[in-house]
């Protein structure tokens, strides 16, 4: 261990007690005891630990998740945030309780605020504001939000960074992942949701979530793509005052959609404003390939003239070409209950495995469609119906893209939104046009169907020119008898360990059983003695059903240890 990492093992050592206690308030002993924690911190859990709540007992295991979630603080509930759009790796049940994570915290010590904005900034802040508002806007686990007057009369908030965050969430993701490990080794059923594939992804993700001028460049290129739309405004960023800890940008004044007053604000029209959100999603998914990923009614305002405006860019996803075409095959197929479709487009993407049963997974979805095509259209619940068609798709254990669950995700929210302000909102009819008018300018544009033939060109230009070398040196390893097949199944070193540990015991057994007839041969035999006193046999025999005895014993404690008893 090197001296930089002794700091970070000593916060760990702190805050691993914490996080202990919130699993044990919540009721999560079975999971503690099952990854090892519970014997190696008897005595901790015994004195430091209380028991579970009993008042927790009515929850659900999914609403226990999320309280305790909320409880460990920033890196949690953003862990939280991010499963809540991968119902690929967690079941839906838990996925819908992990969108109800709230953000909102106590604010940090306002009294050294000023402080910390002017070490940041590396400026005093009469030099840059005529006036700061040391009371926040609104406080969240990452950030907080001030409001501020620059010194030619523009109004900003400044988005300002807890101190210690960094700090905070690298001692957090250091425990996430050594826990991930022990639940990905210790508990089977777990293996397949890939806990530590979700904690290295999680990693890269509030790393970029943290770094302010990310979130800066995120606004730029959002204004970039709807500077010409009359329906959508983007907040202006100060880059002169934007740093990684820092964001300032143009405070915006109007209603938020969860304003509980919005249906009193004169000149507002609570439809046009529902039918521009669900569609404006797509438009940005499918048009611009770059969207807004968290657009919950909080961080969308609706400002004069019924224009909106999304705030808080930190989540955004983003989509290539290839995979917009895929996006709208895929919501095409849906639209047009074209199931034969969806299933080819499944895989072409390489979804479908060889254990897949198709014939199952078809009858799944034409049932679903059946379903909800019962449902009056009016009425049908667009963000219901995605989320029980990829339910279905991953029931199958077909593993869809991140970035296609994303927008499923967002389109749901939107919905959601567009419903609570509109309840006669009718999702299809106003999302069929454009996702259709798209995919018909799609298919007019001679590069859509290019880009598939330049593909394949490209795939067997790549091969025309590495084929012949690896075959050649195929040849030569074959010649030379360097040629080897490597085999490859899921757990069996293991097996391997588990087989050595039950012939290993065998070897013991068979010794012990040697001592012990050894033993009792020479209790029992001739007359000679030690120094006169004591029989030699005797005290040879009693010497080896000794070390039977201990051997035993050892093999006895190791086989009650791994469960072998």
């Amino acid at each position: 261990m090197g001296l930089a990492s002794i700091p970070e093992r000593i916060r760990s050592l702190q805050r691993f007690p914490q996080i202990l206690r919130v699993l044990l308030k919540y009721g999560f002993d079975d999971v503690v005891s099952r990854i090892g924690l519970d014997s190696a911190f008897h005595e901790l859990k015994r004195f430091v630990l209380p028991a579970s709540d009993p008042r927790l007992g009515a929850l659900k295991s999914e609403e226990r998740m999320r309280l305790a979630l909320e409880e460990l603080g920033p890196t949690f509930v953003k862990l939280g945030q991010v499963l809540a759009t991968r119902p690929d790796l967690i079941p839906m049940s838990l996925v819908v309780e992990l969108r109800k994570l709230q953000d909102k915290v106590k604010p940090f010590d306002t009294e050294g605020i000023r402080q910390h904005v002017e070490r940041e900034l590396g400026r005093a802040l009469g030099e840059v504001f005529q006036d700061f508002d040391g009371a926040p806007l609104a406080a969240a686990s990452i950030a907080q939000v001030h409001r501020a007057t620059l010194k030619d009369g523009r109004k900003v908030v400044l988005k300002i960074q807890r101190p210690n965050l960094e700090r905070v969430i690298e001692t957090d993701l250091a425990i996430l992942s050594w826990l991930a490990t022990l639940a990905e080794e210790r508990l089977p059923e777990l293996r397949r949701y890939r806990p530590v594939a979700i904690v290295e992804e999680f990693h890269r993700s509030i790393l970029k979530e943290i770094d302010f001028t990310t979130e800066a460049y995120h606004i730029k290129r959002y204004a970039r793509n709807f500077a010409h739309d009359p329906r959508i405004y983007v907040p202006k960023v100060m880059d002169e005052l934007t740093t990684p800890k820092i964001l300032c940008e143009e405070l915006i004044e109007g209603v938020k959609l969860n304003d509980p007053k919005i249906r009193e604000v004169p000149g507002i029209d609570l439809p046009a404003i529902a039918k521009v959100g669900v569609t404006f999603i797509l438009e940005q998914a499918l048009v611009h390939g770059f969207f807004h990923a968290d657009p919950h009614p909080g961080n969308i305002f609706v400002l004069p003239g019924n224009r909106i405006c999304p705030i808080d860019y930190g989540m955004m996803g983003a989509l290539d070409q290839e995979r917009i075409d895929e996006l709208l095959t895929f919501l095409v197929s849906i639209l047009t209950k074209d199931i034969d479709r969806l299933i080819r487009l499944l895989y072409r993407l390489e979804l479908i495995g060889d254990d897949v049963d198709l014939r199952a997974l078809r009858r799944d979805i034409d049932e679903l469609i059946q379903r909800f095509e019962s449902v009056e259209l009016a009425k049908l619940d667009i963000g219901k119906y995605l989320q029980a068609l990829f339910d279905v798709i991953t029931r199958h254990e077909v593993v869809l893209p991140s970035d296609l669950l994303l927008v499923g995700k967002a389109l749901a929210t939107i919905e959601g939104v567009g419903r609570d302000i509109y309840p006669e909102l009718n999702t299809l009819e106003e999302i069929r046009p454009v996702v259709l008018g798209i995919w018909l300018r799609r298919l007019a544009d001679p590069q859509f169907h290019l880009r598939h033939a330049r593909r394949a060109l490209d795939e067997l230009t790549h091969l025309g020119e590495t084929g012949p070398r690896d075959l050649r040196i195929a040849l030569r390893k074959l010649r030379h008898g360097e040629l080897s097949l490597a085999l490859r199944q899921p757990d069996l070193e293991a097996v391997a360990r588990a087989q050595a540990q039950s012939l290993n015991r065998l070897g013991v057994s068979t010794l012990i059983g040697a001592l012990v007839l050894a033993g009792a041969y020479l209790v029992g035999g001739t007359d000679w003695t030690i120094f006169g006193l004591v029989p030699l046999p005797v005290a040879a025999g009693f010497v080896l059903l000794a070390l039977a005895t201990l051997y035993g014993l050892i093999l006895l404690v190791g086989m009650i240890r791994s469960g072998g008893v």
